[in-house]
């Protein structure tokens, strides 16, 4: 008896085995909720300046999760907050690196419709993974890559 339970347990931890090893790879999500509660945080932010803007969130491939528009934001601060939130996305690195590629006299950054120079847009990682991005604009420049990082503080 002992003979067969010590058998169906190892077929049972063989299987275990390959089944965590199937050849699936497997990444974490940013859920609409957890993107809520990103987005909330940097509205705060905002908001404790006394100013308006607009805050996107997307997921890996630069599709919207969630917008939102503050009273006071402006035309440019609407179109702009999502297209930080692609460029992030898209190469996983914060648009404050272009900015300052650009300010530094690398102008050929330009030349990539994908990439927005302008300070707010940062990379959320999961796991050592990007799974989307936030884009903060408003009229204060200094206040979208604040906004942008106490926000990314909510995952920690």
């Amino acid at each position: 008896m002992m003979k067969k339970f010590s058998c169906a347990l190892l077929m049972l931890v063989g299987f275990a085995t390959q089944a965590a090893d199937d050849g699936v790879t497997r990444v974490p999500v940013l859920t609409r909720d957890m993107a809520n509660v990103i987005l909330k945080k940097a509205e705060d932010t905002i908001k404790s300046h006394h100013i308006g803007g607009a805050v996107a969130i997307v997921d890996a491939a630069g599709q919207l999760i969630t917008f939102d528009r503050l009273d006071g934001s402006t035309p440019a601060n609407i179109a702009l907050a999502p297209e930080k939130a692609k460029t992030s996305a898209y190469f996983g690195q914060p648009t404050e690196t272009y900015q300052q590629k650009v300010s530094q006299g690398n102008l050929t950054i330009l030349g990539n419709s994908r990439i927005l120079p302008f300070a707010g847009g940062i990379p959320i990682k999961l796991e050592g993974q990007t799974v989307g991005a936030i884009g903060v604009s408003t009229p204060d420049g200094n206040v979208d890559n604040e906004a942008a990082k106490a926000a990314l503080a909510t995952l920690q």
